[in-house]
């Protein structure tokens, strides 16, 4: 089980609830990342991304347990390398995902055409650029790119 530092990275939820700034943080992270993964989470839905970089996949494994999240159920996680095709892919979607809170404080995410996977970005070190919890409506982002940004 990958050891994730999740200590440099700040919730970003609400922040890519369009696509100008969805595209805008995938530029800051495009030629900082080496590799991505991507927890299938309902094995009944097929992800179109992963059918779309099915050559790139370098392995896949079964975890309960990824960046920020864990769960009883086995998923399916699969790593893939960075290419100008993965990114090609990502800024065609509207964003991963889009979050909100009610005037009763209460939380809505919409699933995008991104689907409900989680995926995370990962640089050359094994750290983390960007992570998803898509399924709920999350995101977290390495604060350096944000700082620099």
């Amino acid at each position: 089980m990958k050891n994730y530092n999740l200590n440099n990275l700040i919730d970003y939820t609400t922040k890519l609830n369009n696509h100008k700034d969805y595209v805008k943080i995938l530029k800051q992270i495009e030629n900082k990342c080496a590799y991505i993964e991507i927890v299938l989470l309902d094995e009944r839905n097929s992800n179109k991304m992963l059918d779309y970089l099915k050559d790139d996949i370098i392995s896949e494994a079964i975890v309960s347990k990824w960046w920020q999240t864990g769960t009883i159920a086995k998923n399916k996680l699969f790593k893939i390398k960075s290419s100008k095709r993965l990114f090609e892919y990502l800024y065609n979607l509207k964003t991963f995902c889009i979050y909100s809170i009610s005037n009763d404080n209460k939380e809505y995410f919409e699933i995008t055409d991104f689907g409900y996977d989680d995926i995370a970005f990962f640089d050359t070190n094994d750290s983390i650029l960007l992570c998803t919890t898509t399924h709920e409506g999350y995101i977290s982002v390495r604060e350096d790119l944000i700082n620099n940004s």
